[in-house]
C-alpha cells in the first residue's frame, strides 16, 4: 500500500513539473520579422510574415507595418508592396532589386506614460498607458489631473537579413541609435556545425553582460523552450554554437534609469533578429 501511495505521489510530482514546464515554454510571448528566403541566388521579390505568438515561427498574433524600413546594399528607398495587416499575422513583400545585403527592419522609438487609475476596478489593471511617437504630443494625452506620471522612452526593432548573391556589410553601419547587429560573422554566412560571433552596440556604446536569448524554432514541439542565454563580452560581442540546421530567434531586452534631468525617467531597449543555419 505505501509503495503505491509512493508511486502515485511521484506520478503527481512528475505531472505537475511537466505542467510547470508547459506552462513556461507558453508564457512568454515572442515577436519577430521572417522572410521566406534567406538568401537568393538571382534579383526576386521574397515575402515576410511580423507576428507575436508563444511558439517560435508560428503566426498568432498581427504586428504592425506602421514602421516598415528595408535597407538597400547601396543606400537607396528600398521598396515594400503588398502590405496586409491579418487576424494572426501581418505580411509584406520586399523587392530584393541589388545584389548584396538587405536589412528589414519593423519598429522604432516610441514614448509612453504611465499613471496609476483613480478608481480601478478589482479586474482591470491599476495604471493607464498611452503612447505616442513625439514626446510633446503625448505629453498632450495624459489627463491634467494625472498623478505620478511615469515617461518612458522604448527603442525597439524586428530585424531579419536576406542576400542576394554574395554577402556585403554595408547596411551594417551602426547609427547610433538602439540594439544594432555589428556582425563579425555576416548572418546570411551560418553554416551547420561553425561558430559565429556577433557584436552588439545599445546607443552606439558596447554594453558588457547584456544578456542575449537564442531559441531554436520547433518550440511547438519542446515541452520546455530550451533558451539558450549568452552574455556579451567587453567588445559587446556574443559566440554562438551552430549545431545544427534552421532559423533561431536572437531576443535582447535592456533598460536603462535617466538622470533626473532628463525628461523621461527610463529607456528601453529592444531587438529580436531571426537567422538561418544552413548545411554544409
Amino acid at each position: 500500500m505505501k509503495n503505491k501511495q509512493n508511486t502515485f505521489q511521484l506520478t503527481l510530482l512528475l505531472s505537475f513539473v511537466m505542467m510547470s514546464l508547459l506552462t513556461t515554454a507558453a508564457s512568454a510571448h515572442k515577436r519577430w520579422v521572417l522572410p521566406s528566403l534567406f538568401s537568393v541566388s538571382e534579383q526576386q521579390w521574397v515575402t515576410f510574415d511580423a507576428t507575436v505568438s508563444n511558439n517560435i515561427f508560428y503566426p498568432d498574433r498581427a504586428w504592425s507595418l506602421a514602421d516598415v524600413h528595408v535597407y538597400t546594399p547601396d543606400g537607396s528607398v528600398g521598396i515594400v508592396a503588398n502590405k496586409h495587416e491579418g487576424h494572426r499575422r501581418s505580411t509584406f513583400d520586399v523587392d530584393l532589386n541589388q545584389a548584396g545585403t538587405f536589412r528589414i527592419s519593423l519598429g522604432g522609438e516610441n514614448y509612453f506614460a504611465r499613471y496609476p487609475k483613480a478608481n480601478p476596478q478589482p479586474d482591470e489593471r491599476p495604471f493607464n498607458s498611452v503612447r505616442d511617437s513625439n514626446l510633446q504630443a503625448l505629453k498632450k494625452k495624459i489627463p491634467a489631473d494625472a498623478k505620478d506620471v511615469k515617461l518612458m522612452l522604448s527603442n525597439s526593432r524586428l530585424e531579419s537579413y536576406v542576400t542576394v548573391g554574395a554577402p556585403s556589410s554595408e547596411v551594417f553601419k551602426p547609427t547610433g541609435s538602439g540594439i544594432e547587429l555589428v556582425p563579425v560573422t555576416h548572418p546570411n554566412d551560418l553554416y551547420q556545425g561553425e561558430k559565429a560571433t556577433f557584436k552588439f552596440t545599445v546607443d552606439g556604446t558596447a554594453v558588457k553582460d547584456l544578456a542575449v536569448l537564442m531559441v531554436w524554432e520547433g518550440t511547438r514541439y519542446r515541452n520546455a523552450e530550451q533558451a539558450i542565454e549568452l552574455k556579451t563580452d567587453e567588445s559587446g560581442s556574443i559566440q554562438l554554437d551552430l549545431p545544427q540546421t534552421g532559423r533561431f530567434l536572437l531576443e535582447i531586452e535592456h533598460a536603462i534609469d535617466m538622470p533626473k534631468e532628463a525628461e523621461y525617467a527610463e529607456k528601453t531597449f529592444a531587438y529580436f533578429g531571426t537567422f538561418e543555419v544552413l548545411p554544409q
